[in-house]
């Protein structure tokens, strides 16, 4: 697999769509102090990895998916009196991280529901053998 082939194709709905959901939630949650809500954030980066076209693609789209609440974290001062060295680089670290393992399992997931609604084939022309002696219909 090329890197070429990772940026083809990729399903730009589900990117947004799935980052807004993630950086909505978490937002929310902490804001309205409704932790349940945080549980469900990550709804939002499987979305993402579901609608790739294959694992890696998925981890990558779901790290990329959380670049909005990182930044929103860092510009609107999200933190409150945490602070300290090199903090904003170890939490760039853990979201891209937690946003590719999501994308992953998002993709596995779609890839895993795929492989269960193909048909299967049940053996080569059935239809034109005839049936065991035993369920002849005999005159």
């Amino acid at each position: 697999m090329e890197i070429k082939e990772l940026f083809e194709d990729i399903n730009w709905k589900s990117l947004i769509i799935g980052g807004a959901i993630f950086a909505f939630l978490v937002v929310l949650a902490i804001d309205y102090k409704l932790e349940i809500l945080l549980m469900f954030s990550s709804a939002g980066l499987l979305y993402i990895g579901y609608g790739s076209k294959n694992k890696i693609q998925g981890g990558l789209l779901g790290a990329i998916g959380t670049i909005p609440l990182f930044l929103l974290t860092i510009i609107f001062n999200r933190l409150g009196a945490i602070n300290g060295e090199g903090l904003e680089i170890w939490m760039l670290i853990i979201f891209l991280a937690i946003g590719g393992l999501c994308g992953f399992i998002g993709a596995n997931i779609s890839k895993a529901r795929k492989k269960t609604m193909k048909p299967k084939a049940i053996g080569k022309n059935k239809s034109n053998k005839k049936p065991p002696k035993g369920l002849r219909n005999r005159k």
